[in-house]
């Protein structure tokens, strides 16, 4: 890209659950003010979540949640569907003048590619329009980023209340090809091995930094902005706390319900009246967030002590996560809740019984899941 002016890509990568949407709502709500000051949020790949370049980047046979909704909408093969996204992508940046740094934003990156190959497939899509990527990530601390992913696998569509330190990979990965083996605490959990597949790129910087609601105020769009290069300062379209984790009450209803009905329809699209209905009990049943015992947590936390420990070694010489943790309570016990919810919940599956149960034909997305599960063993 010589005789033309430099450009660089910054990448945000999650982790889920670290403030994301809310970095997502602010870069699309200031798109165009952005754009004047130099920085380009694409929309092609999604809006406000870039969400359509991460599933296009997954590897042929690997299907989670997002990419299975956005291929029946189109009804193409993996490889038609990626090369239209790619297109597209290509075409938009192609189209848009007067920028120095590419924005792209999703906590899926950190939750979904995996392999050498899906990450290699991101880098090549993006290199070719920059000359320097830099790539950044929010970590949490991991009994506290369990507890509120937790609300997010219920709105996926898992249907426990009682396994909230569970392997809970399988809502989002449908389909995965013989040999591929993804699990919660190895892909998600582990942030060592996270920032592993990020290092192995090389000639890309990493920005770690450490997500603590908990702790002193942090402002994770302020963060950002540093990371952009912009001045402390506010948006002009100030974000309410998005995806919140759900009440204990909504948590518990939204549970069962999920034993009987599915947030999907086998073409892989998804349910919408079922989703409105679970979106509804989420307004319905507000109050205080789920809560564990102290011990559960404590427990949870320490299997991951030496990976912890690697990564504070190497980029936090003054500490990592906080230590202690003195707002989880000695003793859970959700029991009467879940009694005062009966007679609440009985309402909620009338409502369910009286949505659609059949999704309409679509024979070609539905040969297309059925021949991926029987290619991988399901």
């Amino acid at each position: 890209m010589s005789g033309v002016m430099k450009r660089s890509a910054v990448i945000h990568v999650g982790l889920e659950k670290t403030g994301s949407t809310a970095i997502q709502a602010w870069l699309h709500a200031e798109r165009n003010a952005l754009l004047q000051a130099g920085i380009f949020v694409p929309i092609s790949i999604g809006a406000p979540n870039h969400l359509r370049l991460v599933a296009a980047c997954l590897d042929d046979g690997v299907v989670d949640n997002i990419k299975a909704n956005l291929l029946s909408q189109r009804g193409q093969s993996e490889e038609s569907w990626r090369n239209h996204i790619r297109a597209t992508f290509d075409a938009e940046i192609a189209g848009t003048k007067g920028w120095s740094q590419l924005v792209i934003s999703s906590e899926l990156i950190s939750s979904r590619l995996h392999s050498a190959t899906e990450i290699a497939r991101l880098v090549k899509w993006v290199r070719r329009h920059v000359d320097r990527l830099q790539f950044v990530i929010y970590l949490r601390r991991q009994d506290d980023l369990a507890v509120s992913r937790y609300s997010s696998a219920l709105r996926a569509g898992h249907a426990g209340f009682d396994d909230i330190w569970s392997d809970l990979s399988a809502n989002s990965f449908f389909v995965l090809p013989p040999g591929r083996v993804v699990t919660d605490e190895l892909e998600y959990f582990d942030h060592q091995r996270t920032l592993a597949r990020f290092l192995a790129i090389g000639d890309a910087d990493l920005s770690v930094r450490v997500y603590d609601p908990i702790g002193p105020a942090m402002d994770v769009v302020a963060d950002f902005r540093s990371v952009l290069g912009l001045p402390p300062g506010t948006s002009v379209a100030p974000a309410p706390r998005a995806n919140p984790a759900l009440s204990a009450a909504a948590q518990y209803v939204i549970s069962e319900l999920n034993r009987e009905h599915s947030v999907r329809w086998p073409s892989g699209a998804r349910h919408e009246p079922y989703r409105a209905l679970l979106q509804r009990i989420e307004t319905d049943l507000q109050g205080p967030p789920r809560r564990v015992p102290r011990a559960e947590a404590e427990a949870f936390l320490a299997r991951f002590e030496a990976s912890n420990r690697a990564v504070e070694e190497r980029w936090f010489p003054n500490g990592l996560f906080r230590k202690g943790d003195s707002s989880w309570p000695e003793t859970v016990d959700y029991t009467a809740m879940k009694a005062e919810m009966t007679p609440v919940l009985a309402q909620y599956r009338i409502a369910a019984a009286a949505m659609p149960q059949r999704e309409s034909p679509r024979p070609m997305l539905d040969r297309f899941m059925s021949n991926l599960r029987r290619w991988s063993g399901q």
